[in-house]
C-alpha cells in the first residue's frame, strides 16, 4: 500500500512554497486527473491560496530582513557618534575642573581612583592598530595605565618626527576606532594616558596603512 509522505514540521516556508508550486500543477483542474480524487479542485485551491499567503509572507520577511541591516547599521553608527561626543564632553569637563562636588552635579558618575599619585602615568606601551575588511577605518588597542582616567590619541600623515600632530580621539577605554581615513594613505598614531595629575609622556609612534 503506498502512502504520500511528507513531514510539513520539517520544512521551512520557502521548501514548503517550493513543493506547493511542484504539487499544484499535477493536481489542478486543468491537469489530467488519474486516478480521481474527490474534491481534488476545492483542496487544490486551499492550497494554492495557502501557497500564495505564504509567499507574499515570505517577500514581506526577506525585505524587512533587509531593512532590518540597514537600521541596525544606522543605530550602531549613531551610538558611536554618541559615545564618542560623551568622551569628548566628559574630556572638556576634566580640563575645567578636578573639583569633586562641581564633577558630581554634571550628571556623570564618579570615577574612585585607588591608585591615587602624584605623579601623572606612565609612557604607553605595545600600541597597535589592526585593519578588517571596514574600509577607512583602523582599530586600536593598548596596555592601559592605572593612573589614567582618560587618554589621548593623535594622528599624523606626514614626519611622525617633526611633522604636526592631531588629536582624533580621547577615550576612557584601552581600544578606539579611527573612520573616516584614506584608503591607501599611511598614518601613524600615539597615544598618552591623562591622570589627576596630568598626562604622561607619549607612546612610541604606530605605523599603518589604512584599508
Amino acid at each position: 500500500m503506498a502512502k504520500l509522505k511528507l513531514n510539513t514540521r520539517r520544512l521551512n516556508a520557502q521548501q514548503l512554497i517550493a513543493k506547493a508550486d511542484v504539487v499544484l500543477p499535477k493536481v489542478a483542474p486543468e491537469a489530467p486527473k488519474l486516478p480521481p480524487v474527490a474534491n481534488v479542485e476545492t483542496k487544490a485551491a486551499k492550497l494554492k491560496t495557502a501557497r500564495d499567503a505564504a509567499k507574499a509572507a515570505q517577500a514581506a520577511y526577506e525585505a524587512a530582513k533587509i531593512s532590518l541591516a540597514h537600521l541596525l547599521l544606522a543605530r550602531d553608527a549613531a551610538v558611536d557618534v554618541l559615545r564618542e561626543e560623551h568622551t569628548a564632553l566628559m574630556a572638556a569637563l576634566h580640563a575645567e575642573t578636578r573639583d569633586r562636588v562641581a564633577l558630581s552635579a554634571t550628571g556623570y558618575d564618579l570615577a574612585e581612583f585607588a591608585n591615587r599619585s602624584s605623579t601623572p602615568p606612565k609612557m604607553i606601551e605595545n600600541l597597535k592598530l589592526t585593519a578588517d575588511d571596514e574600509a577607512e577605518t583602523l582599530y586600536g588597542s593598548f596596555d592601559p595605565d592605572p593612573l589614567a582616567y582618560t587618554y589621548e590619541v593623535q594622528l599624523t600623515t606626514g614626519d611622525p618626527v617633526n611633522g604636526s600632530w592631531t588629536t582624533v580621539l580621547t577615550p576612557t577605554a584601552r581600544t578606539f576606532k579611527l573612520t573616516g581615513l584614506t584608503s591607501g594613505q599611511r598614518v601613524w598614531v600615539r597615544v598618552r594616558g591623562v591622570g589627576t595629575n596630568g598626562p604622561g609622556p607619549w607612546s612610541d609612534a604606530f605605523t599603518k596603512i589604512v584599508p
